[in-house]
């Protein structure tokens, strides 16, 4: 069983991922292979405790066997989309991987395993039961295990977490999975925890381009009245691209000549040519996930690196748009809530 640890807070350091990959390539790195080596993990924790916690209190590590290397250090926000930037920037200035180690920021899916806290019940993953119900744009899935009846319901609830987890790895249940309920009785339809991998593989790759990317949908709708055509990455979910936590909105004004408001066709193309421009300002900074076309306003959804200077890019892009105003409405998004209502 990897090895769980949440982080106490301490004093803030200037560069904190700066410092602990300093440690880690000078003496962190062989320290903890020889405890794993020896058997004795938890002569590393002090250490790793420490320095994870200097980078962020709410992080969590675990130490498991590489897929390429003997060994991973897995350093995950644990859900919590406010620090997956965080853990996705220390994952980003990692040193290459070796035979010894390999760097994770999402918990992967890995062979059966006993879950087990101090003082509660042993959970073997592979007596779990599942429900597992698709619909268009995701997969609920409830979670039975016969030790849930001598847990408490908070308890239960953080083991349903850790075992999809565990199962399906951080990304996908991230990604493709919706409601999540431990069930405190087996369902009537319930099957084995090992079918729920393939199942939900198999949803994902139904709603994906066929070289793995995003792909994208259409909505319509109304607002205020007025006729609303949107476009948006699916699934729109801040899991794939944690660093980029800001939200740019760009909103373009267009002059309204259809009775409907949308632009007519020579102004579209005006339109994408610009939202073209505006993307190859970016580079490799942030995304363009979502725009949204109504009543002679464009806006188009970017989310980009918070560290970098993307929006001032943006900003400076903008100023070559003849036919009305551009504004840029900057927000901290790290949760990308505020494309929640294209999500589907």
């Amino acid at each position: 069983m990897p090895i769980f640890k949440r982080r106490r807070r301490n004093a803030v350091e200037a560069d904190p991922i700066g410092a602990f990959w300093s440690w880690w390539t000078t003496a962190g790195a062989g320290l903890v292979a020889d405890a794993v080596a020896r058997r004795e993990p938890t002569a590393a924790n002090a250490d790793l405790t420490d320095r994870i916690g200097r980078i962020h209190p709410d992080l969590e590590w675990e130490l498991g066997p590489g897929l390429h290397a003997e060994h991973v250090l897995i350093v995950t926000a644990a859900g919590n989309p406010a620090q997956r930037a965080v853990a996705r920037r220390w994952l980003r200035a990692a040193p290459p991987s070796d035979r010894v180690w390999e760097y994770a920021d999402l918990r992967r899916p890995g062979p059966a395993v006993t879950i087990q806290f101090e003082g509660l019940p042993p959970v073997a993953i592979d007596e779990s039961l599942v429900s597992i119900e698709p619909d268009s744009a995701s997969v609920h899935v409830g979670v039975h295990h016969p030790a849930f009846a001598s847990l408490s319901v908070d308890t239960q609830r953080r083991v349903t977490f850790l075992i999809l987890d565990l199962v399906l790895g951080e990304e996908m249940v991230e990604t493709w999975v919706g409601a999540i309920d431990p069930l405190a009785d087996a369902p009537v339809d319930a099957v084995p925890v090992m079918q729920l991998l393939p199942a939900v593989a198999g949803f994902a790759a139904e709603h994906t381009l066929d070289d793995g990317s995003p792909a994208w949908k259409m909505l319509e709708g109304t607002r205020d009245g007025q006729r609303v055509i949107a476009t948006a990455e699916y699934p729109l979910r801040s899991i794939r691209r944690p660093h980029l936590d800001t939200h740019v909105a760009v909103s373009i004004r267009y002059p309204v000549v259809r009775e409907d408001g949308l632009p007519e066709s020579e102004m579209l193309d005006e339109l994408r040519a610009f939202e073209d421009h505006l993307t190859d300002r970016l580079g490799g900074s942030g995304n363009l996930l979502a725009h949204e076309t109504s009543a002679g306003v464009r806006i188009l959804h970017y989310y980009v690196d918070g560290t970098t200077p993307a929006d001032a890019q943006l900003q400076a892009a903008t100023t070559g748009w003849p036919h009305g105003k551009v504004t840029l409405t900057t927000t901290p998004d790290p949760a990308w809530e505020n494309v929640a209502h294209l999500a589907g």
